[in-house]
């Protein structure tokens, strides 16, 4: 509840000069409580500090007002038109009005409010920091033609248009660290010596709470040079760590922060939390309690306020922000609420999902996704191990390598290993398991996959895909393996001649590096293995064509679906990104266009994805399988084979884009057709299994199945 007094108002305001500072707290919160007797009581305070000409006091007094009416747009032209009538009998205050910017939308009004602010207080003599300049002092004020002189260490007598000042300038006390570096040099230098965490005080009290990475900026070259930074640093860290006072964080990014009084989780720091409306704010307040205080007792009343911040964020945060959702969950988990009390069920119910899941971990940081997918198996581990390997395939990488951890701590790496074997065998998989592969190459003896010539083949294609954002990241992390000499020793180490020399030739082909780089290394291969020099050199290109398939064939079915792909493409999504990108044009400044950058991301992979298909059409020719010879497995041939339980199985081996699971179609290029490919009937032959690798004997090898035929005839 609100203390406020009127009383104690009327008493502050009869005063000469009044003092409105006691009031502001209580006012705030009946504010919240009370909007229209809150604004009542303002409204009397505003008359009164106008009638008595406090008119720097009045500006203090709207900026409170601008936090309460923060979402209320029409407040800035009752604002703009109080404040007006107010400065009527004082021509600079009305000129400082003007120059604030209040009438402009594109201006916030507690900016504009703290630039008429600045704007009072110019003065020959006084401190200022300026964006771009730095420190200075400020040397003249004038206001006939509306400048500032300011003396910059490196640009004295340098003049600001007032209205620029006022966007620009911070009003320094005289106890502010540049300002102190000015009035006392020797003094700071001996205390950046004897006690760096000093100066890092007085820094967080001059600059705000700031990120230790800003704080090197601030500080270097102003304050100390570059090459000091690092002992700098080192010694106020370490000392500041026992500072209760001075809040370190976790992250680099996230910033310090010097607290008034040590910071305690009593009523009042509840009664805070209860009035936040910052979802962010509110998770990060909860987050620091639970680490000061991991086994909180939370009391009856403390408890219910901290559920119904944690709802109003969930009510916040559904549908847009989902890494506030989970940070919820993990919070409630902690706290030992349940699901419903914090609104959090549909949300879960959600997320158990496979599809559910994908939506949700593609938003969320490498912590959270962890925190989430444990948080999930902690209440409901078959579920979850079920819904995990629902998504597998499609994780990016770093939820790939939580998900795939815990699925192991889950007993459930047979499991692992059959979901990811269709996209190994159909040369499928994307960038991330290709990663996650190469990080864990025991893995793909252990599953009967193959071998690390058959992993580094998979590893060239996955790395001539075009890719933007996180997997883009993933791709580059992968190219530079093929940097690294030992990893290319062992690769070449595990090759015979032939394949050593398909892999210079696929290196030497991909489109995955720069030039440079690429000479970098097919020079790290020669170095290892000189014979493979005639193909680096070129001399070796009828040999390299020799090792690559000699028929790329694909149905003409399959080659239809492929041209109305490029048709789709070339007639419909290229032209729709074009009228986006125009479109996004007219938002305003391209560098800060959000918009723009998406299209033009989209257009680029649009291009991409248009320019392979283009090539694939070229590369592969259509057919009808009638030109094939059929006594052997391979190309436009069925197959019947027989395991050892005697369980029979047919497959139809067509071109390298053909695949119908329901029909026992595969592509020329799947595991199961090389296996295959060459053999005839009678032959006992090793294939690839869901369990890995089992032996099967050839019962017939002939022509296309006439259902098949059919299939392919029909239009597609």
């Amino acid at each position: 509840m609100s203390e406020f007094d009127e009383v104690q108002m009327l008493k502050c305001l009869e005063d000469n000069p009044p003092d409105i500072s006691p009031l502001v707290a209580p006012l705030t919160v009946l504010f919240q409580e009370d909007p229209e007797t809150a604004d009542s009581h303002a409204k009397l305070i505003r008359i009164t500090l106008a009638e008595k000409n406090e008119l720097k006091q009045l500006i203090d007094f709207y900026k409170v007002m601008a936090d309460w009416h923060s979402r209320d747009r029409s407040w800035r032209k009752t604002a703009q038109k109080e404040l007006s009538k107010a400065f009527e009998g004082d021509p600079l205050f009305t000129a400082y009005l003007d120059l604030s910017g209040i009438d402009s939308p594109r201006v916030r009004v507690k900016e504009a409010l703290r630039r008429m602010d600045v704007l009072s207080e110019m003065a020959p003599g006084a401190y200022v920091y300026v964006k771009n300049f730095g420190f200075g002092i400020i040397k003249d004020v004038r206001h006939d033609d509306n400048r500032v002189v300011v003396d910059f260490p490196d640009k004295p007598g340098h003049e600001l248009e007032m209205g620029f000042a006022a966007q620009v300038t911070e009003l320094i006390p005289d106890t502010h660290l540049y300002a102190r570096k000015h009035i006392d040099p020797d003094s700071l230098n001996a205390l950046i010596e004897e006690s760096p965490a000093e100066v890092v005080r007085i820094a967080l009290k001059s600059f705000g709470p700031t990120p230790v990475g800003q704080l090197q900026t601030l500080l270097i070259p102003e304050i100390l040079p570059e090459s000091q930074w690092k002992s700098f640093w080192a010694k106020a860290r370490k000392a500041l760590k026992e500072d209760n006072l001075v809040v370190i964080p976790s992250k680099r990014s996230e910033p310090m922060e010097l607290l008034a009084n040590e910071k305690t989780y009593d009523e009042a720091w509840f009664r805070h939390l209860s009035q936040l409306r910052h979802m962010e704010t509110i998770l990060n307040e909860l987050e620091e309690l639970l680490e000061a205080e991991p086994d909180v007792q939370l009391s009856e009343g403390s408890r219910e306020t901290v559920a119904d911040r944690l709802r109003f964020v969930v009510v916040g945060g559904q549908g847009k922000h989902h890494d506030f959702l989970v940070r919820v969950w993990l919070l409630a988990r902690k706290l030992e609420m349940t699901p419903g009390e914090v609104g959090l069920s549909e949300f879960l119910a959600k997320i158990r999902t496979p599809d559910g899941l994908l939506e949700v971990v593609r938003t969320l940081s490498a912590a959270l996704t962890k925190g989430c997918f444990h948080a999930l198996s902690a209440t409901d581990p078959e579920a979850t191990a079920e819904a995990l390997l629902g998504v597998l395939p499609e994780l990016e990488y770093s939820a790939l390598n939580e998900a795939i951890q815990l699925l192991f701590e889950l007993g459930q790496e047979d499991k692992v290993c059959s979901t990811l074997r269709p996209g190994w065998n159909n040369w499928t998989a994307e960038v991330d398991v290709m990663y996650w592969l190469s990080q864990h190459q025991d893995k793909i003896a252990a599953w009967n996959y193959g071998n690390t010539p058959d992993l580094v083949a998979r590893l060239l294609k996955v790395l001539n895909r075009d890719y933007a954002g996180n997997r883009l990241r993933v791709q580059n992390q992968l190219r530079e393996i093929f940097r690294q000499p030992s990893w290319l020793q062992e690769v070449l180490g595990a090759m015979d001649e032939r394949q050593r020399r398909a892999f210079t030739q696929g290196v030497k082909d991909s489109t995955a590096w720069e030039q440079l780089d690429k000479a970098s290394v097919l020079g790290q291969i020669v170095k290892i293995d000189g014979s493979l020099q005639d193909i680096v050199s070129g001399k070796a290109e009828e040999e390299a064509a020799a090792l690559r398939p000699n028929v790329r064939v694909s149905s003409h079915r399959s080659y239809r679906e492929k041209q109305r792909q490029l048709e789709k493409l070339i007639n419909k999504d290229i032209p729709e990104n074009s009228r986006e990108i125009a479109v996004a044009r007219e938002y305003g400044d391209l560098r800060e266009n959000f918009e723009y950058k998406a299209a033009k991301d989209t257009q680029r992979l649009l291009m991409a994805r248009k320019a392979e298909i283009e090539a694939q059409l070229r590369e592969v020719k259509p057919t009808d399988f009638t030109e094939f010879l059929t006594e052997n497995a391979g190309l436009a041939t069925t197959v019947v084979m027989r395991d050892k339980d005697g369980e029979e199985t047919e497959f139809h081996i067509l071109g390298e884009w053909d695949s119908d699971m329901e029909r026992n179609v595969i592509s020329s290029g799947s595991g199961m057709a090389k296996a295959l490919a060459g053999h005839a009937a009678g032959d006992t032959v090793e294939v690839p299994g869901e369990h890995g690798a089992r032996e099967v004997t050839l019962v017939s090898v002939g022509p296309l199945a006439p259902s098949i035929r059919a299939w392919l005839d029909a239009e597609g």
